[in-house]
């Protein structure tokens, strides 16, 4: 039992992915001259960082950016304690039922933290669209798209595989359950790497009026 608990969090290790990041893209700003009047006869110019619809729009998508990183770090917490849970279970445990009785809980558990994941990443929706009309809105427009894509088939493979580990009895099952959840997520991952490779790199100046 403890060696399909170890393999159940394997799996979900996986697909812990959720295509988190924010490009050097997002980080081009642009600065705005401005004329500044100097008395009543000089005239200096100077660069100020005052905010343009790039620059505020960067912003937001740090913030969602950060917003997918939590959940997934609440994520690995829950299923961590669930682990450690087990095991000290295990440890005490002297009776066959007492161990089914673990992995039980544990399963129960893992369910549970896989489903709030699944919940808490389409509660998050998509991130905020780019301003039109700078040189890096098509391509990060695409690499939301593709990012994008990539969590709904990977929260869609956890869905299954919590609703099928909570009814597994069986070894049989569990492993099962596993083995789909692991190809689900490697086929979205290598259609994401193919989509980012078709992608190309980001253009230059994106936070610059095309």
């Amino acid at each position: 039992m403890k060696r399909n608990a170890i393999k159940s969090m394997t799996a979900l290790a996986v697909a812990a992915g959720l295509g988190i990041g924010a490009p050097a893209v997002a980080s081009a700003s642009s600065s705005v001259n401005v004329s500044v009047q100097a008395h009543s006869s000089t005239t200096t110019s100077t660069s100020t960082s005052t905010p343009t619809a790039w620059t505020t729009w960067r912003a937001t998508w740090k913030t969602y950016v950060e917003g997918l990183k939590t959940i997934n770090t609440t994520f690995h917490t829950s299923v961590q304690s669930a682990r450690t849970t087990f095991q000290a279970a295990l440890q005490v445990a002297t009776t066959k039922a007492e161990r089914q009785a673990a992995l039980a809980t544990f399963d129960t558990s893992v369910a549970l933290a896989v489903n709030t994941r699944v919940s808490a990443i389409t509660a998050a929706g998509d991130p905020p669209a780019p301003p039109a009309g700078y040189n890096g809105t098509a391509w990060v427009t695409s690499y939301q798209n593709i990012n994008e894509t990539y969590r709904t088939s990977v929260a869609s493979a956890q869905a299954t595989y919590a609703t099928a580990l909570a009814a597994a009895t069986t070894a049989t099952e569990r492993e099962a359950a596993q083995g789909a959840l692991k190809t689900s997520v490697g086929d979205a991952t290598t259609a994401r790497a193919t989509a980012l490779t078709t992608l190309g790199p980001p253009p230059s100046n994106p936070g610059q009026l095309s």
